[in-house]
């Protein structure tokens, strides 16, 4: 893909020149974003590009377009504007006011792409990707949580007859957390499929990886930072190599902190 003129130079005084033109209106939706918290009786603080949120019991920092910060979330500002109640979702979740659901209360059942599509495009922070094993977890007969993964495949690590699986994605229904809904779906998984184990990545920007941890993932390492150019019209953002040629009156170029790399091994 090339999208017209001057390359992207890895200088970062350029880098974050093509920053401060594109996000003129930040601000803007940043207001926006804090207009919306505050009708879930939060206080909202927005200073030096940062935002903190307090409920009555716990505070957090978000902070825009600043990877690698020590904040609690650091939140681009193209999913500022197209991932408003998203966000706001994983604030809520950060702050533990979500419902919470134990895992033993619920049923696992294999759900169809469509639903599982469905599931993650409405309530999934990245939205829905292709997958081959869908599964949701029910509460009194409503779908509150679901995973999806890859097929398999024969990794040098495992023993002859096992196979490797990818979770691409898992997440809950927004404004619930289902205690032990994670752990309670990969093993199921596991044992259904004969998984010799279960990888899977997450957003450095948005977790550490913790509730993996809990459910026994294991963390195998980092990679690197990937690049996106961002419309400055839409917000619509595409993946790219970072000296990918474009149009800095028409995009301008951001990049995540990278993910986390983690695996689960049944017992």
């Amino acid at each position: 893909m090339h999208l017209y003129h001057p390359p992207i130079a890895s200088n970062g005084w350029i880098f974050y020149l093509y920053m401060s033109i594109a996000l003129q209106n930040k601000v803007k939706y940043i207001k926006l974003l804090i207009n919306e918290l505050k009708k879930h009786a939060l206080t909202c603080v927005y200073k030096n590009d940062s935002l903190i949120v307090s409920s009555e019991f716990k505070t957090i920092k978000l902070c825009f377009e600043s990877p690698g910060s020590s904040a609690d979330l650091s939140i681009p500002i193209d999913y500022v504007v197209t991932q408003h109640e998203k966000i706001i979702s994983v604030v809520l979740s950060k702050l533990n006011l979500n419902i919470r659901v134990f895992a033993r209360h619920c049923v696992i059942k294999e759900i169809t792409k469509k639903i599982a599509e469905d599931f993650f495009s409405k309530w999934h922070f990245f939205d829905a990707t292709t997958s081959s094993y869908n599964y949701g977890l029910f509460h009194k007969s409503e779908l509150i949580g679901a995973a999806s993964f890859s097929k398999g495949r024969k990794m040098n690590r495992l023993p002859d007859g096992t196979q490797s699986f990818e979770l691409i994605r898992f997440g809950c229904k927004s404004g619930i957390t289902i205690t032990g809904g994670l752990s309670k779906i990969i093993n199921h998984f596991c044992m259904e499929k004969k998984a010799g184990d279960v990888m899977t990545y997450v957003d450095k920007q948005l977790t550490n990886g913790d509730s993996f941890v809990r459910a026994g993932f294991k963390k195998h390492g980092e990679t690197d930072p990937i690049y996106f150019l961002i419309n400055k019209m839409s917000y619509a953002r595409t993946k790219v190599d970072k000296e990918e040629k474009f149009d800095a009156k028409k995009f301008y170029l951001t990049k995540n902190s990278g993910n986390i790399k983690l695996v689960f091994t049944p017992k």
